[in-house]
């Protein structure tokens, strides 16, 4: 058998690994990356010593049956690190690099080989023999299943009148390569977001000795909430949070009431919202596709910035240093929209925009940052493969724009042998764009792949993943 994986992300690089171990003698797979590294994607393909995990190092190993691999890895090369600890993101990627390079050396032992292909895929063909894959450099081979797990998409630039994300001082992602050095140390920037990606930029900044100020702009306003430090953690030997009971409920307000009944609960016990949300994490895919598209929206509109503020935190460290540059007066955040941008005879940029509870307000700034978050537009150009499979009729995006319709075992509805494992997941479960989710679905593919499907269920989340 020969088994495709376009990408080498994280997703790509754990369907990869437990192939090499899973398929039968004489199978061979191949993996399409267009950078030169595998196993860093978005995420872990940083430099940056600045950019940490957002999850104890404890919770975040390839295979969900060995959930120490990582810690393990770590303690070999940096003796001083321990599973509650968070480290550089550019260490797990270092760790998934590894993960793959020994899963190649044995499955090349048993007969089950990897053919690297570094070449960006820009369109599959498929006849009654497989799939091939197309673009520059693609190699000409047939392959009988091909799994897509391309990864995130870049930011979509925002559009408002004037905005020209060609013009000097506009940044319209913030992932591409460069544009810090270009940077003077005094600009006063605006950053559109506040989330994690934004405060990627910040840290980046500061660690280059930025001087100017800096304004995190975003619709709420919301912060990412900090992870627990390790002093603070519940007792061992105290009782568990309390776990919403969302069975059979497929409206919001009342979820949102029993989760927040449930954290005051938790905070009589000793514990807070941070084990309530632990506790619940495994059941959210479950009470998502309960709700209906109206409700979905309503927890769009209303719940959302609230819900990702609390769930996708910081280390402590690094909320420790955001609060620093806010003492200082170097980092600010507001709430409210941006309406209009015009570029002045000196090079500035002043903008309009209207405060959130407020009237309309001006500044002016040298750059303007877009950190809104990846995209899930199939047409927006973040991915051509996406794009074209999508313009085909091969993929269909969700109602909500917030990713892909996957069948429940990973497949592409209509497209046999063809999968994708990814984010774009989201729009099937709300909760699959972290290495806990993900790492399930690549074992479970990868086995059905092989032809025996492991008996593994998303492990609940451990105190260190949860802090």
């Amino acid at each position: 058998m020969r088994v495709g994986v376009v990408g080498a992300g994280f997703s790509g690089t754990a369907v990869a690994v437990h192939l090499l171990a899973g398929l039968p003698a004489g199978s061979r797979v191949d993996l399409f990356e267009r950078d030169a590294r595998c196993g860093r994607g978005l995420a872990y393909g940083t430099s940056c010593p600045s950019h940490w995990l957002n999850v104890p190092a404890g919770g975040l190993a390839l295979d969900p049956q060995q959930p120490e691999g990582f810690v393990l890895w770590l303690q070999q090369r940096f003796p001083g690190f321990a599973g509650g600890d968070f480290v550089p993101r550019m260490l797990l990627g270092q760790y998934l690099a590894d993960e793959l390079a020994a899963a190649e050396a044995a499955g090349r032992s048993r007969g089950v080989s990897l053919q690297r292909h570094r070449c960006e895929v820009l369109d599959l063909e498929r006849d009654d023999e497989g799939y091939r894959v197309c673009g520059p450099g693609a190699p000409a081979t047939t392959l009988d299943r091909l799994v897509l797990a391309t990864g995130h998409l870049p930011p979509r630039p925002p559009v408002w009148p004037g905005a020209d994300w060609q013009q000097p001082g506009f940044v319209a992602d913030p992932g591409a390569a460069g544009w810090l050095d270009t940077v003077e140390r005094e600009a006063e920037l605006l950053v559109l977001g506040s989330g994690l990606s934004a405060v990627d930029v910040v840290l980046a900044l500061q660690d280059r000795g930025h001087r100017g100020a800096i304004t995190l702009l975003s619709r709420r306003g919301q912060w990412p909430q900090a992870h627990r430090d390790l002093a603070d953690r519940p007792d061992p030997g105290a009782s568990p949070a309390p776990l919403p009971d969302w069975s059979g409920l497929n409206r919001v307000r009342p979820m949102m009431r029993t989760l927040r009944q449930a954290a005051a609960e938790a905070a009589a016990r000793g514990c807070d919202w941070r084990d309530v949300m632990a506790r619940l994490r495994p059941e959210i895919p479950a009470a998502w596709q309960r709700l209906g598209e109206r409700e979905r929206r309503q927890f769009l509109r209303h719940v959302q910035p609230w819900w990702d503020s609390h769930r996708h935190r910081v280390a402590p460290g690094i909320a420790a240093r955001l609060a620093a540059l806010r003492a200082s007066g170097l980092l600010h955040s507001a709430a409210g929209r941006l309406r209009q941008t015009e570029h002045r005879a000196d090079g500035r940029i002043e903008l309009l925009w209207d405060a959130r509870g407020g009237g309309p307000a001006r500044m002016t700034v040298d750059r303007v940052i877009n950190c809104t978050g990846t995209s899930t537009d199939l047409r927006g150009g973040g991915s051509p493969l996406l794009a074209r499979l999508h313009a085909k009729g091969w993929l269909q995006a969700d109602p909500l724009g917030l990713g892909l319709q996957i069948d429940a075992d990973l497949s592409v509805p209509g497209q046999a042998g063809l999968f994708y494992i990814g984010p774009m997941l989201k729009a099937r479960d709300w909760e699959a764009i972290a290495i806990p989710e993900l790492r399930v679905h690549a074992l479970r593919l990868a086995g059905a792949l092989a032809g025996a499907v492991p008996a593994v269920t998303p492990t609940r989340s451990s105190p260190a993943a949860c802090c």
